[in-house]
Order: C-alpha cells, then sequence, then structure tokens
C-alpha cells in the first residue's frame, strides 16, 4: 500500500473519531445542562491553559472541536484527489457544512442553548460524519480496485 493510499484510509478514519468524540461530549454537556457555563466562545475564559473545574467539559468539547476541524480540513486536502466521481462535490460540501458548524457553535452558545440550534448543530455534525464515512468507504473501494 502506497503512502497516499495508506493517509487516504487513515485521516478519514482518525476523522470520524474526533468527530465521534466531540458529538459524544457535546450530548454530555447538553444532558447535564451546562452547555452555557462558559459564555466566552471559541474557548472558556483561561484560552487554551486548564480551565477551572465547572468549564472542564465545555472546555474539552471545544478543543476536541477545533482538533477535529483541522484534522477533517487536512482530510479533505488529501481525500480530494480521489478519482471518485463525486469526490470534488462531498468535499465541497464537507467544506462548507464544516463552516457552517463552526457558526453553529458559537450561535449555540449565544442563544444559551435553544433546542433548535443545538438540534441543527448535532445534526450537522452527523451529516458531517457520515459524509466522512462515504469519502473512507470510496477510498477502500478505490484501494481495492487498483490492488486486484
Amino acid at each position: 500500500m502506497r503512502n497516499s493510499q495508506f493517509l487516504n484510509l487513515v485521516l478519514p478514519f482518525v476523522s470520524m473519531g474526533l468527530i465521534y468524540a466531540t458529538m459524544l461530549i457535546g450530548v454530555y454537556i447538553s444532558s447535564l445542562n451546562s452547555g452555557i457555563a462558559c459564555p466566552d466562545w471559541p474557548l472558556c475564559p483561561n484560552g487554551f491553559s486548564y480551565p477551572p473545574d465547572k468549564f472542564f467539559y465545555e472546555h474539552f468539547h471545544r478543543l476536541v472541536a477545533i482538533i477535529a476541524a483541522i484534522f477533517t480540513g487536512i482530510t479533505l486536502i488529501f481525500v480530494r484527489k480521489s478519482k471518485w466521481r463525486l469526490n470534488r462535490l462531498v468535499v465541497a460540501i464537507l467544506t462548507s457544512l464544516l463552516s457552517v458548524q463552526i457558526a453553529m457553535g458559537f450561535f449555540v452558545v449565544s442563544t444559551k442553548l435553544n433546542p433548535y440550534v443545538v438540534a441543527i448543530h448535532l445534526s450537522i455534525g452527523v451529516t458531517i460524519f457520515s459524509l466522512i464515512f462515504l469519502l473512507l468507504r470510496e477510498s477502500y473501494v478505490e484501494i481495492k480496485k487498483k490492488g486486484s
């Protein structure tokens, strides 16, 4: 397996893991009803340093989300070269959804957990996860075809 083929499988897989972790942490925060404990956005008052206990989960969610967004962006750069005919469309949709998702994170905080905004935020996250899975699947199929 060539290095680029390896990256076309590993990067989407790790991206999916980070996105899933972000969603789980977000759902946990929502279930505690503590999503507005940290009113600053994108990070809590301490920035990147260790947060006070009352901000820990919100801070952790936002840090994981930042890492997931960066990693997903790197994934899209590598996977965009795939030969799958719908690849460019999916990458364009994912790039747009990633931008919208970041804005929705701001609106979740600024609307103080409005249920509709939270539902849209989670729905976009699930859509991003699904489209990354689709890219992973197509990369796998493409690599298998080359191997046979």
